[in-house]
């Protein structure tokens, strides 16, 4: 048994079920076609906690 087996719920940390496709997807792409779409993936966190940190900043 895994740590996430025991802290988390069935599927609680899998991605969200509009992604899970595109997702499947992805493990058909060449190891730097999925660099890439990691790297792109990354850049949008990036942006979204960036955004979140600003909006708390005006708050």
């Amino acid at each position: 048994m895994t740590l996430d087996e025991l802290v988390f719920a069935e599927g609680e940390r899998g991605p969200d079920t509009s992604f899970r496709m595109q997702f499947e997807a992805l493990s058909g792409f060449s190891e730097e076609e999925k660099k890439i779409a990691k790297e792109l993936l990354d850049i949008l966190i990036l942006k979204h906690a960036a955004n979140r940190l600003s909006a708390g900043d005006a708050a």
